[in-house]
C-alpha cells in the first residue's frame, strides 16, 4: 500500500459494539442489555431443532436438493450461533453431498470471541461445527462478513448492525427464515413491519419461517407483509409458537438503480454448468476456486508456463489495508476482503504451512496527519483487529527498534502469492490451460468463441460462460474496452538477510515496506512509476526501495546492511486499477446499446428509466486489484461466482453497485465524455 491509495474521508462512524453477558448458575447466558436469555433454560439445542430446524420442514427439504443446488437460510439474531450451528448439523446429516447451504444472519451486539468459546462448551455434540466458526470469528465493523467452511459447502454471512439497515441491503433471495431475536417485550424496536416487508421483499413464493413467539403484532406484521400464519405447540414453558410461508408476492423493490440491474440467470441446477477464467493470477484463481467449489467444471487459461508470472507473482505479498474510521465504500470493502483473505489462508494453512504467517503487520506514523488518521481508526475497531501502540511496543513486537508509533494488525502478515494460486487450483473442477493466450472473443448466438495462440499455433475454444481475468490487458477484449483499468510499474527488491535484520519478526509498514526473512532473504518495496511501461529490474529503484527504509525505519535500514546491503535481485511487475480504486467485478453489458437506452444520462441522472441495460450474456470481468489484490481478489472471485449461479451475494447491494464496471459508463455519459 502508498500514498498514492485513495484519499480516506472524514465523518468517523461509531464502532460497533459488544454484547454485554451475565452468566445464570447453569452457565447460561443473558443478555444485560435486553435482560432476556439468549436461548431456552431447558435445551438451547432441542430448541433450535423445533422452532427453527422442523419449523421450516428442514429435514425433509436438504434430502430433496437438486445436484449442486444451494440452500439459503436467513436469519434475525445470530446471537451465540447456535441456530447456525444446528442447520449446519442437519444440512451435513441429510442434505446430498453435492448440494451446498448458504447462511445468512443479522446481529447488532455480535459476542466477544471469549464469550462465545464459553457458550460453545455447553455443546460438546456440536464441537466439531463451533471450533471451526471460533477459529475465523472476529466480529468487527458494521457491514457483511463472509466465511467458508467445509470445502466451500457451507456458507456463513454475518450482518453485522441494525437489521432494519442491513436486511434491505441483502443481494439475493432466502428460502427459510430463522426469525429469532429477543422477545418483542423485550427487543420492540426490532419487531416491526420494516422488518416483516423486509424479509417479503427478500423471499420468494414458498419462502418459509419460523419463530419462537407468538405475539399478536408479530402475527399481524406478517400476515400483512404476505406471509401465511400457523399456530404450532411452543417449547418449553411456551404455549405457542407460529411458522408459515410467502403467500402474497411482495412488491418488487431493489437498492440498485435500474442501470446496475442484472438481468442475468444461471442455468438449471440439473445441468452442470462450466466456465473459461482467462487469466492464471489472484483474480482468475480465485473466480476459478468460487465456481468449481459451486458445482462449476472450469478451465483456466494462462498466457505463461505457471501460475502468477505477473503482478501476483513476488515473493513475499503483504496482507493488509489502510482503512478510514468512516465506512467509505472503499474502506467498507477491503475490510471485509481483508477477513475474508485471513479465514481463506488460514483453512488452506493447515494443509499448506508455508503458504503464510500470519506474524503482525506494523504501519507506522511517519508524519502527524498519518497519525492523527491512525488514532482516529482505533478508536473505531476492536483491538483484535487493530491497536495504536508507541514505538516502544512496537519495537518488541518488530524485534527490531522502530522510531514511529503506529497501527498494529496482530492477525495479518506476508503470503507466498504464487503458493496462493496453486493452492487455489488444486481443485477437481478445475482444469489448468498453460502457455496459452487469448487473441479475440467472439460472441456467438449461446456461445463465446475464444480464438486462441497456444504454444505457436492458433485454436479455439467455446463457452457460454468467459470470465475475464488479466489486468489491463482485459480491455484488450473489444467489449470490455471502456473500463478504465491503468497500470502502475511497481519493483520490490531482495536483501540478503544480516545476523540482525534476521531478529525482523513482523513486516514493518511506513512509506515503503519490509518483510521478515524468509530462506535467508528479505522482501522490499515497492516504488510506484505511473510512466514506464517496462518490466526490466532497475538498480536506480533498488536504491529508491533501500531509501524509504532509511528515512522511515532507520535502525531496519542499519540491519539490513545500510548502504553496504546486499541485494540479491528483485522484480518488476504493474498493479492494474481503476479511477476510484475499487476493482470492476461483474457483468458486462453491451456498450453501443447502453449507450444508447441510457443517453438521458447525459442530461438527468435522475431520468425515470423503465428498462433495464442489455448484457453480454456470459461475460464477465474480474480485475483492477491495485496493490490490493491479496486483500480484494478472493472476495470478488467468491461475489463473482455468487452472482454467476444465482446466490446471495456476500457483499451488501450498494458494494456490488461500487463494484458494477457498468459504472464507468454511467459516469462518462453523465459528464459527456463518450
Amino acid at each position: 500500500m502508498s500514498k498514492k491509495d485513495s484519499p480516506l474521508q472524514p465523518n468517523a462512524t461509531p464502532p460497533l459494539t459488544h454484547a454485554d453477558l451475565e452468566w445464570n448458575e447453569n452457565g447460561q447466558p443473558a443478555s444485560t442489555g435486553f435482560d432476556d436469555f439468549y436461548f431456552s433454560t431447558v435445551s438451547g439445542v432441542e430448541e433450535s431443532q423445533h422452532v427453527f430446524i422442523n419449523g421450516n420442514d428442514l429435514p425433509d427439504r436438504f434430502k430433496t436438493l437438486r445436484h449442486n443446488e444451494c440452500f439459503t437460510l436467513g436469519e434475525t439474531g445470530f446471537g451465540t450461533g447456535l441456530n447456525f450451528l444446528c442447520a449446519w448439523a442437519c444440512f451435513e446429516q441429510e442434505a446430498p453431498e453435492s448440494a451446498r447451504l448458504h447462511f445468512i444472519s443479522t446481529e447488532k451486539h455480535p459476542l466477544k470471541s471469549k464469550d462465545l468459546q464459553q457458550v460453545f462448551s455447553m455443546w460438546p455434540e456440536l464441537a466439531n461445527y463451533s471450533r471451526q466458526l471460533v477459529e475465523c470469528y472476529i466480529p468487527v465493523i458494521e457491514g457483511q462478513q463472509h466465511f467458508s467452511f467445509a470445502h466451500g459447502r457451507i456458507k456463513l454471512t454475518l450482518c453485522l448492525g441494525d437489521v432494519l439497515n442491513s436486511l434491505p441491503q441483502l443481494e439475493g433471495r432466502v428460502d427459510a427464515w430463522f426469525l429469532d431475536g429477543f422477545s418483542p417485550a423485550k427487543n420492540p424496536d426490532m419487531w416491526q413491519s420494516e422488518l416483516f416487508n423486509a424479509m417479503a421483499a427478500k423471499s420468494h413464493p414458498g419462502t418459509t419461517y419460523a419463530t419462537f413467539t407468538a405475539a399478536r403484532t408479530v402475527r399481524d406484521g406478517l400476515s400483512q407483509a404476505g406471509f401465511s400464519v400457523e399456530k404450532n405447540v411452543g417449547f418449553g414453558q411456551k404455549r405457542e409458537m407460529i411458522k408459515g410461508k410467502l403467500i402474497q408476492k411482495a412488491q418488487a423493490s431493489t437498492a440498485q438503480p435500474l442501470w446496475f440491474q442484472n438481468t442475468n440467470r444461471p442455468h438449471d441446477n440439473e445441468t452442470t454448468q462450466s466456465a473459461i477464467v482467462v487469466g492464471g493470477g489472484l483474480a482468475g484463481c480465485s473466480t476459478a476456486r468460487a465456481l468449481a467449489e459451486r458445482g462449476w467444471q472450469v478451465t483456466l487459461l494462462e498466457q505463461h508456463s505457471a501460475l502468477a508470472m505477473e503482478a501476483s507473482g513476488n515473493p513475499q505479498g503483504i496482507l493488509y489495508t489502510k482503512l478510514s474510521a468512516n465506512q467509505t465504500p472503499l474502506s467498507r470493502f477491503i475490510s471485509q476482503g481483508y477477513l475474508y483473505s485471513i479465514h481463506l489462508l488460514n483453512t488452506y494453512a493447515h494443509v499448506h504451512p508455508d503458504l503464510w504467517q500470519q506474524s503482525g503487520v506494523i504501519q507506522l506514523a511517519i508524519n502527524d496527519k498519518v497519525r492523527k488518521r491512525h488514532q482516529e481508526l482505533a478508536q473505531h475497531f476492536p483491538e483484535d483487529f487493530l491497536s495504536f501502540l508507541s514505538r516502544h511496543e512496537l519495537s518488541q513486537r518488530a524485534g527490531l527498534r522502530l522510531d514511529h508509533d503506529g497501527l498494529y494488525f496482530p492477525e495479518a502478515g506476508w503470503v507466498d502469492p504464487p503458493h496462493f494460486c496453486q493452492t487455489l487450483v488444486q481443485h477437481d473442477n478445475i482444469n489448468l490451460v498453460s502457455n496459452t493466450r487469448l487473441q479475440s472473443l467472439e460472441a456467438g448466438p449461446d456461445k463465446w468463441t475464444l480464438h486462441l495462440q497456444s504454444e505457436d499455433k492458433p485454436r479455439t475454444m467455446q463457452s457460454q460462460n468467459v470470465i475475464i481475468a488479466c489486468a489491463k490487458a482485459s480491455t484488450r477484449i473489444q467489449p470490455l474496452a471502456y473500463i478504465p483499468l491503468k497500470n502502475i510499474r511497481g519493483q520490490i527488491t531482495e536483501i540478503r538477510s544480516t545476523d540482525e535484520s534476521s531478529s525482523l519478526k513482523t513486516t514493518v509498514c511506513g512509506e515503503g515496506y519490509a518483510a521478515p526473512a524468509i530462506n535467508g532473504r528479505h522482501t522490499i518495496g515497492a516504488t510506484f512509476d505511473f510512466k514506464s511501461d517496462s518490466v526490466e529490474v532497475l538498480n536506480q529503484d533498488h536504491e529508491k526501495n533501500l531509501s524509504m527504509q532509511e528515512d522511515f525505519a532507520p535502525e531496519l535500514y542499519n540491519a539490513l546492511g545500510g548502504a553496504e546491503a546486499h541485494v540479491l535481485g528483485g522484480r518488476a511487475s504493474f498493479r492494474c486499477t481503476t479511477p476510484d480504486y475499487m476493482p470492476a467485478v461483474g457483468a458486462i453489458v453491451d456498450q453501443e446499446q447502453f449507450q444508447e437506452d441510457f443517453s438521458m444520462l447525459r442530461k438527468n441522472m435522475k431520468h425515470p428509466f423503465t428498462q433495464p441495460p442489455r448484457y453480454l450474456n456470459g461475460l464477465y470481468i474480474n480485475a483492477g486489484h491495485g496493490s490490493r489484490g491479496l486483500v480484494t481478489a478472493p472476495l470478488s472471485g467468491e461475489l463473482l461466482a455468487a452472482q454467476m449461479s444465482g446466490e446471495c451475494s456476500p457483499v451488501t447491494t450498494d458494494l456490488l453497485n461500487h463494484l458494477n464496471p457498468t459504472r464507468f459508463l454511467v459516469r462518462a455519459l453523465s459528464r459527456n465524455r463518450i
